[in-house]
């Protein structure tokens, strides 16, 4: 299976550099999404910010607006991608090796075409009825993915063992 077969297009949210923290959380909060590509005037991605690098922000000033901070000042900018061409197996490795859950998705031009998320892919899944902790047909083990996650979650010590609980 290919990453274009599952990734999310429709209706994909997005923000610029210029939006403020504000636009970007309605816009969050609008998609029943927990992030959103960055993407300049040609549809390149330039950055990511998740709901909890907003909360975080404000957090930290709490006294400048959320209308007045501009995306950039807090997106991050190394931003993993993954194309539309790629196996999910090639996607689920990249997901480990970079303990992420999402991965914009670009075309053969670089221009954002989707988002994957780990969420999809176990909906996916467990919609065939696949083992986790097999080689699904989804081209990847989706345990090692999960498993991946979890120590990103244990190193901040925010979590119990999620990788053990599997």
């Amino acid at each position: 299976m290919k990453v274009n077969e599952l990734m999310t297009a429709k209706a994909l949210k997005t923000c610029s550099p210029e939006s403020s923290l504000k636009e970007a959380s309605q816009t969050m909060k609008a998609g029943n999404c927990g992030a959103l590509p960055v993407t300049d005037k040609q549809k390149k991605v330039v950055g990511i910010i998740t709901d909890r690098d907003i909360c975080l922000a404000l957090s930290e000033d709490a006294t400048t607006p959320s209308e007045n901070v501009p995306v950039s000042e807090i997106m991050h900018t190394h931003v993993h991608t993954v194309k539309e061409s790629a196996s999910m197996d090639e996607a689920l490795k990249q997901m480990r090796s970079n303990h992420v859950g999402r991965l914009p998705v670009v075309d053969e031009n670089g221009r954002l075409a989707g988002i994957l998320s780990l969420h999809h892919i176990i909906a996916k899944a467990a919609g065939t009825k696949a083992n986790f902790g097999v080689q699904t047909n989804l081209g990847g083990n989706v345990l090692k993915t999960i498993q991946a996650l979890g120590k990103r979650y244990e190193k901040h010590g925010r979590t119990e063992s999620m990788a053990s609980a599997w």
